[in-house]
């Protein structure tokens, strides 16, 4: 009875040392199996790892564009002093609409080279107390020469009594000019007039002048 016992612990310990061999043998297998597959693994995807770095590289770079204008060299607009030189001009032309809605058009100024810039206006005549026949009088405390002055005085928006160095000059038989300065001597107009019969003393055309080119009428 004692050699069956001993008998059965022998083959007890070869069956377990039997089971634990086999399991040992299968998870070497696994294991081999595993290896094999990582090493598959990296051999297929070895080549995709060496290409990625320069995809990186390409999608950093910064892409110049052929139309994109150089950010160190900005285009000049070739009207960009434009609005500039129109307020110089807008700062010494008269305001084309002052409070009886006067509606300025400025006229070429043809050879004279003393003429800065001209205008026109839809002036009426200044009414007059004269009967016709006209005759122009060159009487300065004539009906005549106060509604010629009057005429001057709408053209220009110079007040008659700041007109400086006035000289008024016939030009036909119902027409005259009138020169003068204002009264900071620093503009210089010269102004035409038209007798409209039976209406009065209408203006025609303003120059303004960079000199008031009769002032040598003065120096005598």
């Amino acid at each position: 009875m004692p050699n069956d016992n001993s008998s059965y612990s022998r083959m007890n310990r070869f069956e377990k040392k039997r089971k634990n061999t086999k399991w040992l043998t299968m998870f070497i297998g696994l294991g081999l199996i595993l290896i094999v597959v990582f090493i598959i693994i990296l051999a297929t995807s070895g080549d995709d790892l060496v290409d990625d770095p320069p995809t990186q590289e390409k999608q950093e770079e910064p892409v110049d564009s052929p139309n994109k204008p150089d950010q160190e060299e900005p285009q000049s607009d070739p009207d960009q002093n434009t609005p500039e030189s129109d307020e110089d001009e807008d700062s010494e032309e008269p305001d084309q609409s002052d409070s009886d809605h006067i509606n300025i058009q400025y006229l070429e100024i043809g050879d004279d080279h003393n003429v800065m810039y001209a205008y026109t206006g839809n002036w009426d005549p200044i009414p007059t107390e004269q009967a016709e026949p006209h005759q122009i009088s060159w009487d300065q405390s004539s009906q005549d020469w106060r509604e010629m002055m009057q005429a001057a005085e709408m053209a220009s928006g110079i007040a008659v009594d700041e007109m400086y160095y006035l000289w008024v000059s016939g030009e036909g038989p119902q027409s005259v000019i009138a020169t003068f300065s204002n009264n900071t001597m620093d503009q210089h107009y010269r102004v035409y007039l038209s007798w409209i019969e039976n209406q009065g003393w209408l203006p025609d055309r303003v120059e303004m002048l960079h000199e008031h080119d009769q002032m040598f009428r003065f120096n005598n």
